[in-house]
This record gives C-alpha cells, sequence and structure tokens, in this order.
C-alpha cells in the first residue's frame, strides 16, 4: 500500500496498525516530513519504508501496489491530473485508491466545535490552507478520477462537511 504524501506518517501507521500483515510505503516530496515520519513509525513500532519523491512521478514500477491513499496531498500538487494518471499507473489492476480532500462547499464548524475544540480547531485551519490552495466538489473529484482511468468511483463528503472521501478502482486486467 502507497501513502502518498505521508507527511509526519500518522495515517500511514494508522494504516498499518489497522493491517498488520500488509506492506505500506509512504512517500513525500517534502524532505522534512521524512524524519517525522520515520520517529512516528519507529515509537509505534511499524516497518515503514519511506521515500522522498514527486507524486508526479512516481518512481515504481507499473502494477507496484495493491491499493494507494492520500490525506490532504491532492489539492496540494500543481497537477492532480498526472498525479492520478501515475497512481493509475502503479496499481495493479483491480487496486483501489482512496483520497480525503477539502471540501469545495463549507463545513458546519458549530457541529466540528462540538466534536472537540481539537477537532473544530483543525477544521477550520483545514478550511483556511484549502482556500490558499484548492478545494473540490464530489463530482469534481469524481470526474479526475474517472478521466485517469479509475472505475468504480465514488465520492462522498465527511468529517462534518469540511473533506470529501473518494474511492476508484484501477481497472481489471483483460
Amino acid at each position: 500500500m502507497l501513502d502518498l504524501g505521508v507527511g509526519p506518517g500518522t495515517s500511514a501507521v494508522e494504516m498499518a496498525r489497522a493491517a498488520p500483515g500488509r506492506r505500506f510505503v509512504g512517500l513525500d516530496r517534502a524532505f522534512e516530513m521524512l524524519p517525522r515520519a520515520r520517529r512516528r513509525a519507529a515509537r509505534a513500532g511499524v516497518v515503514l519504508p519511506l521515500l522522498r519523491a514527486d507524486a508526479l512521478a512516481l518512481p515504481f514500477r507499473a502494477a507496484s501496489f495493491d491499493g494507494a491513499a492520500g490525506h490532504s496531498v491532492l489539492y496540494l500538487l500543481p497537477d492532480a491530473a498526472r498525479a492520478l494518471a501515475e497512481l493509475r499507473r502503479v496499481l495493479r489492476p483491480g487496486g483501489r485508491l482512496a483520497l480525503l480532500e477539502p471540501r469545495a462547499t463549507r463545513g458546519d464548524l458549530l457541529a466540528a466545535g462540538r466534536d472537540g475544540l481539537r477537532f473544530g480547531a483543525s477544521m477550520a485551519l483545514w478550511r483556511v490552507m484549502s482556500g490558499l490552495h484548492g478545494r473540490y466538489a464530489e463530482a469534481a473529484l469524481e470526474r479526475l478520477l474517472a478521466e485517469a482511468g479509475f472505475v468504480e468511483v465514488s465520492a462522498r463528503p465527511v468529517l462534518r462537511g469540511f473533506g470529501v472521501v473518494a474511492t476508484g478502482a484501477a481497472p481489471p486486467a483483460g
């Protein structure tokens, strides 16, 4: 499983904990993120190979991974369509992709605040940051995945409306 934009390793470590028999690889373009992810994985006792590389030119053979995930990464990239095409290339036939991105429409900040101060603050900060870089409507994200060659594409709002989760699969062989 490839974690695109591994950042400080939070998502990759949690995925590895949830699926201890699977191999995870974290990738990030930002050099300063890799030591943070390495420390987090070590503290958790998780084996997590990390690689500094660009999502627009993934350094893996075609059909290398059964799955890929990205948390708050696509909206930061200069060419989301190219990154999705690269993800499609490195996924095996039937391999799954899951992305969590900021949602275009405004979330419910009051409800997020009721879910806890930390959650509410993180959603507010995410909203500000994504305003600088970009946000996705569900239909637009589904269209991007379909145009990159993914099938079984879907997107739905999450996190009190602040985020959108999009999933898709690499087409089956044949």
